[in-house]
């Protein structure tokens, strides 16, 4: 579920068009807008507004050789009202719709023509996960996951040469190794890997693989950074002392906040590892993105959360966010004290209970 959750909000946040070379013409049914112009935003660059039009009957733009590298944007009217999202590239763009059926359609050119397949694939194949798993299907909710984690990579390899390659590697960036992350970046053309979003994913990618389990084939061996951050009571307590415990044997790095909703729904199955495994050597090293101490304080004394907490309450300016390579949470790191590796990431919901079960029998 998180794959399909983690791709459809990410999907409505990408892409591309050169020196005058791309049109934009839109027509929009039932518009209602009084506000006379609309907006380009460039959702790679901070939403530096690209070009503007004037909003002719009703509904009617048209943006005239747009000048903007390879970028993924947003149409929005003068009042941030948003319109729709699209790739920018070189040709001609036709947006189509109605307003009042919440349907537009971006079409005219590959990457565009791309995303709204992908989109509509997506949304088939999340209907089907949720069917299954309210049947209670676990087999067949394995198996559509599988479909959708080989129609992404599908995707990606279709659309090398154009933005939405890199749109699509951007997504697999969040589920793939670091190391085959920077392979398939080596595998566009030039002029998408010097775009600013492919330079932040190869540095983010080299980040991830100091920290990541150890890849296929690869001689480099992570072990854990150490984080040294005060606990709720202002006393410094490092990641390095709990590793280094000798009653501890592996330590559960978990980075969390108490207004993040997928690390509230953790907690129960990090509390259940905690109460089964503590006592044979397991522990946890969480490391909150809040900003405020009462709500950080409030979340560890709801949750129940009895072991480590620190936090610099910097939410994602926590130095440790950048160390780990940390890009949304909740994220984690099983640590091997024995030898300081880093031996699992990201082991959610049943999974840390299944792998404490194999370590610690």
């Amino acid at each position: 579920m998180r794959k399909f959750i983690l791709f459809l909000g990410v999907a409505m946040a990408l892409v591309g068009c050169n020196g005058g070379k791309c049109d934009i013409a839109v027509k929009i049914a039932n518009f209602d807008s009084e506000e006379g112009y609309a907006y380009i935003a460039d959702m790679w660059n901070n939403r530096a507004v690209i070009d503007s039009a004037q909003v002719v009957n009703g509904g009617e733009m048209l943006f005239k050789q747009v000048k903007s590298a390879p970028t993924f944007a947003q149409i929005v009217m003068k009042s941030g009202r948003p319109v729709t999202y699209l790739f920018i590239e070189d040709g001609t763009i036709t947006i189509e719709g109605d307003a009042a059926e919440e349907s537009i359609k971006v079409s005219g050119t590959p990457a565009n023509d791309a995303f709204e397949g992908m989109m509509s694939k997506s949304q088939e194949y999340m209907a089907e996960y949720r069917s299954a798993v309210y049947a209670g299907d676990k087999a067949k909710a394995a198996e559509v996951e599988a479909a959708f984690d080989a129609m992404q990579n599908e995707y990606f390899e279709s659309n090398k040469g154009n933005v939405f390659g890199l749109f699509m590697l951007k997504q697999l960036s969040y589920s793939e190794p670091s190391v085959k992350i920077m392979e398939w970046l080596g595998q566009l053309p030039k002029k998408l890997q010097t775009l600013p979003v492919a330079v932040g994913m190869k540095e983010s990618a080299e980040r991830k693989f100091k920290t990541e389990p150890q890849a296929e084939g690869s001689d480099y061996v992570p072990h854990y950074i150490d984080i040294d951050q005060p606990n709720v009571a202002g006393e410094n307590v490092s990641l390095k002392s709990v590793v280094e415990n000798k009653a501890n044997r592996y330590v559960l790095l978990d980075f969390w906040a108490s207004w993040c909703g997928p690390c509230m729904g953790e907690m129960p199955y990090l509390k259940e590892a905690y109460k089964l495994y503590h006592s044979k050597g397991f522990e946890i090293y969480g490391v909150s993105l809040d900003a405020k101490h009462a709500a950080w304080k409030g979340a560890i004394d709801k949750q129940q959360m009895e072991w480590v907490n620190v936090s610099t309450l910097e939410r994602f300016d926590n130095p440790a966010v950048k160390e780990y390579a940390v890009e949304s949470i909740p994220t984690n790191f099983l640590i091997d004290c024995s030898n300081g590796v880093i031996i699992a990431k990201n082991l959610r919901g049943e999974a840390v209970l299944e792998k404490l079960a194999e370590l610690l029998k």
